[in-house]
């Protein structure tokens, strides 16, 4: 992955038409699903920073048993993609997505710079300091090696902190569903209190390992910590 990924937040912060929730309830809110979007196209909606072409190359729309998700594959390529956000983080601090992976990037460890990719990644970003051009993120991964439950700084920038919620080829092939509280993972750690998200990103990378990476994601959503959702996805995460 190359240096400052996050810096795609600067392009999510002045997108006009933010996925967003006037009034706060039990129900989720959707944020993207990727259903009646094209297959074989660049996800609507979803922005880039850096190289278009590589980015529509990584990503896109597929279609399996009629359901529609987006489709992610990196040949030694690193290119992120987001969608913005804004909803309040205390009315809706969980935030729920459904991947798979299908091929883990060979030698790959998000704790070391030189092999910093993952199959599968999904970023929360804050705005930061200095007018949002320092942003914060938290980045959930897939990883192929560290350990689930293991959280650290991101070796290649320091305003983003990584957490492991998969590890290794156990699972790989198979959809899996993710709900994470993010507001306590920003507290936790970065020690203080955290702004409304921005934006969401997803990346699929494999570049620092020169090898690929293979994976899918769809169905993200915030939801509040009182919802039926969320209950039930948490049960059957501790079930697993």
């Amino acid at each position: 992955m190359r240096a400052v990924p996050v810096l795609l937040a600067t392009a999510l912060l002045v997108c006009p038409h933010p996925c967003g929730a006037a009034v706060p309830d039990t129900h989720p809110l959707v944020i993207a699903d990727f259903d009646n979007q094209p297959a074989a196209c660049f996800p609507a909606g979803w922005k880039t920073r850096g190289d278009q072409t590589e980015a529509e190359r990584v990503y896109q729309v597929a279609s399996e048993n009629d359901h529609q998700f987006l489709h992610a594959v990196a040949r030694a390529d690193s290119v992120q993609i987001g969608i913005p956000v804004a909803f309040r983080l205390r009315d809706y601090p969980l935030l729920s997505w459904r991947w798979r992976v299908r091929e883990l990037p060979a030698g790959a460890d998000e704790r070391n710079a030189a092999t910093n990719d993952s199959a599968a990644g999904v970023y929360v970003v804050f705005k930061g300091g200095l007018g949002g051009f320092l942003p914060r993120a938290l980045k959930y991964v897939w990883s192929a090696r560290e350990p689930c439950g293991s959280a650290f700084p991101s070796p290649r920038y320091s305003n983003a902190r990584i957490v492991v919620l998969e590890s290794g080829t156990e699972g790989t092939g198979t959809w899996r569903t993710e709900t994470v509280n993010v507001a306590e993972d920003y507290r936790r750690l970065f020690q203080s209190e955290p702004p409304d998200p921005h934006g969401i990103a997803v990346l699929t990378d494999a570049d620092n390992t020169g090898s690929r990476a293979v994976a899918d994601y769809d169905d993200f959503r915030a939801l509040a910590a009182t919802s039926a959702d969320a209950v039930t996805e948490e049960n059957g995460r501790q079930a697993r």
